[in-house]
Protein backbone atom coordinates (compact mmCIF):
# COMPACT_ATOMS: atom_id res chain seq x y z
CA UNK A 1 0.00 0.00 0.00
CA UNK A 2 1.20 3.54 -0.79
CA UNK A 3 2.58 5.74 1.58
CA UNK A 4 -0.81 8.59 1.76
CA UNK A 5 1.70 11.20 2.48
CA UNK A 6 3.75 10.80 0.17
CA UNK A 7 0.71 10.77 -2.34
CA UNK A 8 -0.64 14.09 -1.09
CA UNK A 9 2.95 15.46 -1.08
CA UNK A 10 3.21 14.40 -4.59
CA UNK A 11 0.32 15.65 -6.15
CA UNK A 12 0.90 19.01 -4.32
CA UNK A 13 4.38 19.12 -5.95
CA UNK A 14 3.45 18.36 -9.74
CA UNK A 15 0.34 20.83 -9.65
CA UNK A 16 3.03 23.83 -9.83
CA UNK A 17 5.30 25.34 -11.50
CA UNK A 18 8.05 25.26 -9.46
CA UNK A 19 9.52 21.68 -9.68
CA UNK A 20 9.32 22.44 -13.80
CA UNK A 21 11.42 25.33 -12.81
CA UNK A 22 14.16 24.05 -10.36
CA UNK A 23 14.50 21.57 -12.97
CA UNK A 24 15.29 23.37 -15.49
CA UNK A 25 17.30 25.80 -13.43
CA UNK A 26 19.04 22.98 -11.98
CA UNK A 27 19.99 21.18 -15.20
CA UNK A 28 20.72 24.85 -17.00
CA UNK A 29 23.48 25.54 -14.40
CA UNK A 30 25.40 22.63 -15.38
CA UNK A 31 24.70 22.41 -18.78
CA UNK A 32 26.01 26.49 -18.98
CA UNK A 33 29.10 25.38 -17.17
CA UNK A 34 29.61 21.88 -18.99
CA UNK A 35 29.80 23.75 -22.66
CA UNK A 36 31.81 26.50 -20.64
CA UNK A 37 34.62 24.13 -19.84
CA UNK A 38 34.23 21.90 -23.58
CA UNK A 39 34.25 25.72 -25.39
CA UNK A 40 37.65 26.48 -23.33
CA UNK A 41 38.56 22.24 -24.38
CA UNK A 42 37.94 22.73 -27.99
CA UNK A 43 40.08 26.34 -28.02
CA UNK A 44 42.93 24.43 -26.28
CA UNK A 45 43.00 21.78 -28.85
CA UNK A 46 43.12 24.76 -32.02
CA UNK A 47 46.13 26.46 -29.87
CA UNK A 48 47.82 22.69 -29.53
CA UNK A 49 46.59 21.16 -32.22
CA UNK A 50 44.81 18.14 -30.67
CA UNK A 51 42.25 17.19 -27.91
CA UNK A 52 43.89 17.27 -24.56
CA UNK A 53 42.55 14.35 -22.96
CA UNK A 54 43.11 15.67 -19.40
CA UNK A 55 41.24 18.47 -20.10
CA UNK A 56 38.10 16.98 -21.86
CA UNK A 57 38.22 14.48 -18.14
CA UNK A 58 38.44 17.60 -16.09
CA UNK A 59 34.87 18.53 -17.57
CA UNK A 60 33.12 15.48 -16.10
CA UNK A 61 34.40 15.72 -12.88
CA UNK A 62 34.13 19.73 -12.46
CA UNK A 63 30.39 18.89 -13.02
CA UNK A 64 30.30 16.23 -10.98
CA UNK A 65 31.19 18.13 -8.17
CA UNK A 66 29.55 20.33 -8.98
CA UNK A 67 26.47 18.61 -8.70
CA UNK A 68 27.41 17.54 -5.85
CA UNK A 69 27.68 20.66 -3.58
CA UNK A 70 24.10 21.83 -5.47
CA UNK A 71 22.68 18.68 -3.80
CA UNK A 72 23.88 19.48 -0.75
CA UNK A 73 22.50 22.88 -0.61
CA UNK A 74 19.29 21.82 -1.90
CA UNK A 75 18.78 18.43 -0.36
CA UNK A 76 18.46 20.31 3.13
CA UNK A 77 16.13 23.23 2.18
CA UNK A 78 13.46 21.10 0.70
CA UNK A 79 13.33 18.70 3.89
CA UNK A 80 13.56 21.00 6.60
CA UNK A 81 10.10 22.23 6.03
CA UNK A 82 9.02 18.89 5.82
CA UNK A 83 7.63 18.37 9.47
CA UNK A 84 8.02 22.05 10.81
CA UNK A 85 6.05 23.47 8.00
CA UNK A 86 2.98 20.88 9.25
CA UNK A 87 4.06 22.56 12.71
CA UNK A 88 3.44 25.56 11.45
CA UNK A 89 0.20 25.15 9.73
CA UNK A 90 -1.00 23.56 12.36
CA UNK A 91 -1.58 20.28 10.55
CA UNK A 92 0.46 17.99 12.30
CA UNK A 93 -1.66 16.57 14.84
CA UNK A 94 -4.21 15.68 12.31
CA UNK A 95 -1.66 13.54 10.92
CA UNK A 96 -0.60 12.10 13.94
CA UNK A 97 -4.23 11.35 15.19
CA UNK A 98 -5.03 8.93 11.81
CA UNK A 99 -4.06 5.46 11.57
CA UNK A 100 -0.53 6.18 10.01
CA UNK A 101 2.50 5.38 12.25
CA UNK A 102 5.21 8.49 13.01
CA UNK A 103 7.48 6.55 11.10
CA UNK A 104 4.98 6.23 7.98
CA UNK A 105 4.84 10.00 8.44
CA UNK A 106 8.57 10.80 8.58
CA UNK A 107 8.98 8.27 5.71
CA UNK A 108 6.79 9.33 3.67
CA UNK A 109 7.79 12.81 3.99
CA UNK A 110 11.27 11.97 3.40
CA UNK A 111 10.16 9.83 0.02
CA UNK A 112 8.65 13.20 -1.00
CA UNK A 113 11.39 15.46 -0.87
CA UNK A 114 13.79 12.72 -2.20
CA UNK A 115 11.73 12.35 -5.27
CA UNK A 116 12.77 15.58 -6.14
CA UNK A 117 16.94 14.54 -6.07
CA UNK A 118 15.67 11.21 -8.09
CA UNK A 119 14.58 13.10 -10.98
CA UNK A 120 17.32 15.65 -10.49
CA UNK A 121 20.30 13.06 -10.45
CA UNK A 122 18.26 11.26 -13.69
CA UNK A 123 18.14 14.33 -15.80
CA UNK A 124 21.25 15.46 -15.61
CA UNK A 125 22.56 12.54 -16.55
CA UNK A 126 22.87 13.52 -20.27
CA UNK A 127 24.79 16.70 -19.37
CA UNK A 128 27.09 14.55 -17.55
CA UNK A 129 27.22 12.38 -20.64
CA UNK A 130 28.62 15.21 -22.98
CA UNK A 131 32.27 13.79 -22.10
CA UNK A 132 31.05 10.74 -24.27
CA UNK A 133 31.82 12.80 -27.08
CA UNK A 134 35.45 12.64 -26.55
CA UNK A 135 35.55 9.36 -24.22
CA UNK A 136 37.54 7.93 -21.63
CA UNK A 137 34.45 7.74 -19.25
CA UNK A 138 32.22 4.50 -19.13
CA UNK A 139 28.75 4.07 -18.25
CA UNK A 140 29.31 2.21 -15.44
CA UNK A 141 31.47 5.31 -13.90
CA UNK A 142 28.14 7.51 -14.58
CA UNK A 143 25.94 4.85 -12.84
CA UNK A 144 28.39 4.73 -9.45
CA UNK A 145 28.35 8.74 -9.33
CA UNK A 146 24.36 8.65 -9.76
CA UNK A 147 24.26 6.05 -7.18
CA UNK A 148 26.59 8.30 -4.84
CA UNK A 149 24.82 11.35 -5.64
CA UNK A 150 21.30 9.32 -4.47
CA UNK A 151 23.57 8.17 -1.14
CA UNK A 152 24.43 11.36 -0.26
CA UNK A 153 21.41 12.95 -0.69
CA UNK A 154 19.26 10.11 1.36
CA UNK A 155 21.96 10.80 4.25
CA UNK A 156 21.05 15.07 3.75
CA UNK A 157 17.71 14.21 4.18
CA UNK A 158 17.56 12.31 6.57
CA UNK A 159 19.59 15.34 8.66
CA UNK A 160 16.72 17.71 7.26
CA UNK A 161 13.97 15.59 8.57
CA UNK A 162 15.43 15.10 11.75
CA UNK A 163 15.72 18.66 12.56
CA UNK A 164 12.74 19.41 11.09
CA UNK A 165 11.12 16.92 13.09
CA UNK A 166 13.14 18.69 16.64
CA UNK A 167 12.74 22.13 15.11
CA UNK A 168 9.06 24.29 15.69
CA UNK A 169 9.87 26.65 13.19
CA UNK A 170 11.28 25.79 9.22
CA UNK A 171 14.08 28.73 9.41
CA UNK A 172 15.56 26.93 12.46
CA UNK A 173 15.52 23.53 11.16
CA UNK A 174 16.95 24.88 7.98
CA UNK A 175 20.14 26.52 10.11
CA UNK A 176 20.33 23.46 11.75
CA UNK A 177 20.60 21.33 9.03
CA UNK A 178 22.93 23.63 6.79
CA UNK A 179 25.54 23.67 10.07
CA UNK A 180 25.46 19.73 10.84
CA UNK A 181 26.58 18.97 7.37
CA UNK A 182 28.98 22.36 6.94
CA UNK A 183 30.53 21.33 10.57
CA UNK A 184 30.35 17.58 9.32
CA UNK A 185 31.81 18.35 5.91
CA UNK A 186 34.62 20.58 6.73
CA UNK A 187 34.68 19.94 10.74
CA UNK A 188 36.45 16.42 9.94
CA UNK A 189 39.32 18.67 8.32
CA UNK A 190 39.12 20.70 11.05
CA UNK A 191 39.60 17.69 13.43
CA UNK A 192 42.61 16.07 11.20
CA UNK A 193 44.16 19.32 11.38
CA UNK A 194 44.66 19.42 15.30
CA UNK A 195 45.25 15.90 15.52
CA UNK A 196 48.40 17.23 13.13
CA UNK A 197 48.91 20.01 15.28
CA UNK A 198 49.38 17.88 18.38
CA UNK A 199 51.56 15.07 16.68
CA UNK A 200 54.20 17.99 15.20
CA UNK A 201 54.12 19.38 18.63
CA UNK A 202 54.65 15.85 20.31
CA UNK A 203 51.77 16.80 22.63
CA UNK A 204 49.76 13.51 21.56
CA UNK A 205 51.02 9.62 21.81
CA UNK A 206 50.88 9.16 17.85
CA UNK A 207 53.48 5.53 16.79
CA UNK A 208 52.06 6.25 13.03
CA UNK A 209 51.32 9.99 12.61
CA UNK A 210 47.34 10.81 13.04
CA UNK A 211 47.18 7.82 10.45
CA UNK A 212 44.25 5.95 12.71
CA UNK A 213 42.81 9.26 12.43
CA UNK A 214 42.14 9.71 8.56
CA UNK A 215 38.74 7.33 9.17
CA UNK A 216 36.64 10.19 10.58
CA UNK A 217 36.66 11.15 6.79
CA UNK A 218 34.43 7.82 6.28
CA UNK A 219 31.51 9.79 7.70
CA UNK A 220 31.94 12.68 5.35
CA UNK A 221 30.11 12.06 2.28
CA UNK A 222 32.02 14.53 0.13
CA UNK A 223 35.05 12.30 0.73
CA UNK A 224 33.38 9.54 -0.63
CA UNK A 225 32.66 11.00 -3.14
CA UNK A 226 35.71 12.53 -4.33
CA UNK A 227 37.42 9.09 -4.07
CA UNK A 228 34.54 7.65 -6.29
CA UNK A 229 35.31 10.90 -8.84
CA UNK A 230 38.75 10.49 -8.40
CA UNK A 231 39.23 6.66 -9.54
CA UNK A 232 36.86 7.37 -12.78
CA UNK A 233 39.29 10.13 -13.56
CA UNK A 234 42.74 9.07 -12.44
CA UNK A 235 45.58 7.35 -11.42
CA UNK A 236 45.92 8.23 -7.77
CA UNK A 237 42.84 8.11 -5.50
CA UNK A 238 41.97 11.20 -2.94
CA UNK A 239 42.31 8.90 -0.16
CA UNK A 240 45.91 8.99 -0.92
CA UNK A 241 46.69 12.26 -1.20
CA UNK A 242 44.70 13.17 2.15
CA UNK A 243 46.66 10.39 3.61
CA UNK A 244 50.35 11.60 2.07
CA UNK A 245 49.21 15.42 3.78
CA UNK A 246 49.16 14.47 7.34
CA UNK A 247 50.45 10.56 8.21
CA UNK A 248 51.71 7.73 6.15
CA UNK A 249 49.09 5.92 4.35
CA UNK A 250 47.09 3.41 6.09
CA UNK A 251 46.67 0.05 4.79
CA UNK A 252 43.28 -2.41 5.54
CA UNK A 253 39.93 -2.95 4.32
CA UNK A 254 38.83 0.30 5.26
CA UNK A 255 41.08 1.96 2.58
CA UNK A 256 41.11 -0.26 0.02
CA UNK A 257 37.23 -0.14 0.19
CA UNK A 258 36.80 3.46 1.14
CA UNK A 259 33.65 3.84 -0.66
CA UNK A 260 31.63 1.16 -0.21
CA UNK A 261 32.09 1.64 3.57
CA UNK A 262 31.76 5.31 3.50
CA UNK A 263 28.40 5.00 1.58
CA UNK A 264 27.50 1.85 3.85
CA UNK A 265 27.76 4.22 6.84
CA UNK A 266 25.99 6.74 4.97
CA UNK A 267 22.83 4.07 4.57
CA UNK A 268 22.90 3.29 8.61
CA UNK A 269 23.41 6.97 9.54
CA UNK A 270 20.23 8.03 7.84
CA UNK A 271 18.22 4.99 8.94
CA UNK A 272 18.82 5.50 12.21
CA UNK A 273 17.98 9.21 11.63
CA UNK A 274 15.04 8.35 10.51
CA UNK A 275 13.98 5.93 13.70
CA UNK A 276 14.95 8.75 15.67
CA UNK A 277 12.54 11.21 14.05
CA UNK A 278 9.82 8.68 14.00
CA UNK A 279 10.62 8.31 17.51
CA UNK A 280 10.47 12.18 18.58
CA UNK A 281 7.85 12.38 16.62
CA UNK A 282 5.81 9.74 18.30
CA UNK A 283 3.07 11.90 20.76
CA UNK A 284 3.74 9.39 23.95
CA UNK A 285 7.47 10.45 23.82
CA UNK A 286 6.88 13.93 23.08
CA UNK A 287 4.83 14.13 25.84
CA UNK A 288 7.39 12.27 28.12
CA UNK A 289 10.03 14.89 26.96
CA UNK A 290 7.87 17.83 28.02
CA UNK A 291 7.15 16.27 31.29
CA UNK A 292 10.65 16.27 32.33
CA UNK A 293 11.38 19.41 30.33
CA UNK A 294 8.46 20.92 32.44
CA UNK A 295 10.12 19.29 36.27
CA UNK A 296 13.51 19.94 35.69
Amino acid sequence: MSNPVYQKEMKMSVRTIRLAMLIMVFNGILAALSLLSMYGAVNRSRFFGSVQFSSVIQIYSTVAYIEFAMFMLLVPAVTAGSISGEKERRTLDLLLTSRMTSFSIVLGKLKASLNLVRILAISSLPVLSLVFIFGGIRIRDLVGVLCALLISGFFAGSVGILFSTISRKTTTATVLSYGSLIALIFGSYGILGFLQYLDSNNIGKFTNGIGKGIYILLLNPAVAFAELVYNQVSSEGFIEKVCSMYAPREQGFFVDNWIWVSLGIQILLSILLLFLSAWILNPLHSIVIRRRAWHE
